[in-house]
């Protein structure tokens, strides 16, 4: 399964999509909110298109990272402890597959996908209208995701 991005999304970035080195930015810039706020949403297959099969560009040397991310949350999300060895590793081997490329199991690429689905959303309420220039987006970007982390609070808002 490959990594996916919201149509809706790509129309929303189109503003500054010129300016973006890969598609793949508007995916990462999704999926940080949607993980700071704890927000999926679930589309249907024709809402979405097919983006790369594998951590693109300057992603690929990070992507263990992003992948630390999703178990952080899902686990986080479930309440599971580091103490609870068998709950933890049973978790863990449902998002994982080592095999894999992107190290993410089928599983684990649909809920990374979901993440990044969800924090669309959370983006479109964040600011007031698309961006128009990435120099102005990513201050105000950063300073949301600042403020999401601080309050410990996941909502976004």
């Amino acid at each position: 399964m490959p990594f996916r991005l919201r149509k809706d999304a790509r129309e929303w970035f189109k503003g500054i999509s010129d300016d973006l080195p890969l598609d793949f930015d508007i995916y990462y810039f999704c999926l940080m909110a949607g993980l700071a706020t704890e927000r999926k949403a679930f589309l249907p297959a024709n809402e979405a298109t097919d983006l790369a099969q594998d951590f693109p560009g300057e992603y690929r040397s990070r992507g263990r990272i992003v992948v630390a991310l999703l178990i952080t949350r899902e686990l986080k999300k479930l309440g599971v402890r580091f103490e609870e060895r068998t709950t933890l590793h049973g978790e863990i081997a449902k998002l994982i597959d080592p095999l894999s490329s992107t190290h993410l199991s089928g599983a684990g690429m649909e809920e990374i996908n979901n993440y990044s689905f969800g924090g669309f959303d959370v983006l479109t309420e964040w600011f007031d209208d698309r961006p128009r220039h990435l120099e102005t987006f990513l201050p105000q970007f950063r300073q949301h995701l600042k403020d999401v982390l601080q309050s410990g609070s996941g909502s976004g808002r």
